[in-house]
């Protein structure tokens, strides 16, 4: 009989070291990336989010689209990081989607702002 409680203890310990889902992986197709002030644009980017953050990002040509994602086709717009933030691998998806090319990573005019995605989620604005 003592051995049903040590057989119940591994067994729950095991559950609790199960691996966690990070989330749903969200993949941002073909839009005008800058990563960083002062970083060159990434024409026909791929931006890769698992749960809260950036997975990764790069030229369609060099970043995979994971088989199990949803994808949003950004072409024809551009993509740049909320204040303070970057776009980069393991960084949290704090992106603002542009209408028209921004003045650095900042929007020429506010009303360019179609959406945004704060810790990895979409904020949607006016997005047609």
């Amino acid at each position: 009989m003592r051995l049903f409680p040590i057989l119940l203890t591994i067994v729950l310990l095991l559950v609790g070291c199960e691996k966690q889902d990070k989330g749903r992986i969200k993949v941002l197709i073909g839009e005008t990336a800058i990563v960083a002030p002062g970083a060159q644009p990434i024409q026909d980017a791929i931006i890769v989010i698992e749960g809260k953050k950036i997975r990764s990002v790069g030229e369609r040509k060099d970043v995979p689209v994971p088989q199990n994602s949803d994808r949003t086709d950004l072409t024809g717009e551009w993509v740049v990081p909320g204040d303070g933030s970057r776009i980069s691998i393991d960084e949290i998806a704090d992106l603002i989607i542009l209408k028209h090319a921004p003045n650095g990573i900042t929007p020429a005019n506010p009303s360019d702002i179609s959406s945004r995605f704060r810790a990895g989620e979409w904020e949607i604005n006016n997005r047609q």
